[in-house]
């Protein structure tokens, strides 16, 4: 029986009582993990105030000169797009499995409030620390969206996870000394920091297929 944090980078300890009850994510973490559903819709929101911004100034640019914020749009509508699409999800998986009826609109507020209703059922649920970290990642890519002058990414290639191929990125928070960096690819899986030679021998032969390049 797991008596562990089923979060990959987390070794906390379950108590007795949550073990008994097939929880699978520890105290810290069920609490990160709601509060980062309760800052979702708020991110969201700011995320398309900030996306209008950035489209009025990119029409205030003489002809001839490009956008130099078109990158970071489609960047912002991507994160946008992938937000709504991983939470309908894994509503869709608790409609499913719980025999309930889903958010009446696809809207994030709903949404994100179906799946606090069933957080504890999502607690014990075998694939907890994957929508624990899905959720993260959803996150972080927000924050990132709406400060993207401090953040400083590379694309390392399309995702190893099994049906995802989006592209994997490694970010780095600038004028933060000693933050390490956090890679994810755009569809929400995660990699810890001792995952990464792992995964960059994963990544490399699919490179340079991707060059045209025999592995």
């Amino acid at each position: 029986m797991q008596r562990i944090c089923g979060i990959r980078n987390c070794d906390e300890y379950l108590g007795r009582g949550e073990v008994c009850r097939g929880v699978r994510l520890c105290t810290p973490c069920r609490n990160l993990l709601a509060s980062r559903l309760c800052s979702l819709p708020g991110l969201y929101v700011a995320s398309e105030q900030v996306l209008e911004v950035r489209r009025y100034h990119s029409i205030r640019i003489a002809r001839g000169r490009r956008p130099s914020g078109i990158c970071l749009d489609e960047r912002t509508l991507a994160m946008r797009s992938d937000t709504i699409r991983v939470l309908c999800s894994w509503c869709e998986m608790i409609v499913d499995e719980r025999g309930v009826s889903g958010p009446c609109d696809l809207e994030i507020t709903l949404l994100t409030a179906f799946l606090r209703a069933h957080l504890d059922w999502l607690t014990v649920h075998p694939a907890a620390a994957d929508f624990a970290q899905e959720i993260a990642g959803l996150a972080d890519g927000a924050g990132e969206a709406l400060a993207p002058a401090n953040v400083s990414t590379i694309d390392l290639g399309p995702c190893i996870k099994d049906g995802c191929g989006r592209m994997v990125r490694a970010s780095l928070r600038l004028g933060s000394p000693g933050s390490a960096p956090h890679v994810r690819c755009d569809g929400g899986h995660t990699w810890p920091p001792h995952q990464w030679l792992s995964l960059r021998h994963q990544l490399e032969p699919r490179r340079m297929a991707g060059h045209g390049i025999p592995a």
